[in-house]
């Protein structure tokens, strides 16, 4: 890696660091919305490779998502994400698997209003950065944005 690819992954390091929790779950939502959509476009197009690989993508999205989930803290709220998650996952198992876009356009639809959610509290809460948001883990041991 050049150094400036190593001064780009450090500032992007800096800037995931200090972003709060909320501003996090919803770049995650959007990961996984783009990966889901090139997805679709790639099974309508005829791109297996890049359908495998953009499912895998947003699997991997869903699951860190379902691990940041607190469950001794979220009470119903992560319980209800959590149930959300394991569907979306096997969703994408099944898009992957038969290539169908249905399933993928499933998961999609859930993303959308999820994000939108998520974007919404975030909107509600004061400027000041919040320990955590509902039914999620402290950000510091749980978000990880690894590509």
């Amino acid at each position: 890696m050049n150094t400036y690819g190593r001064y780009q992954n450090a500032y992007r390091q800096a800037a995931v660091g200090t972003m709060d929790q909320n501003k996090l779950i919803v770049m995650l939502y959007d990961g996984a919305i783009r990966q889901t959509k090139l997805a679709i476009q790639s099974m309508q197009d005829g791109n297996i490779e890049k359908v495998h690989n953009s499912l895998v993508k947003s699997k991997n999205i869903i699951s860190e998502l379902m691990a940041s989930l607190d469950m001794d803290q979220g009470g119903d709220i992560a319980k209800n994400l959590q149930s959300l998650y394991v569907f979306m996952f096997g969703q994408l198992i099944e898009a992957n698997m038969t290539k169908q876009t249905q399933p993928a356009e499933t998961v999609l639809r859930l993303l959308l209003q999820l994000r939108e959610a998520w974007a919404a509290i975030g909107k509600k809460q004061p400027a000041v950065s919040q320990p955590s948001s509902p039914g999620m883990a402290d950000p510091a041991k749980r978000i990880s944005l690894k590509g």
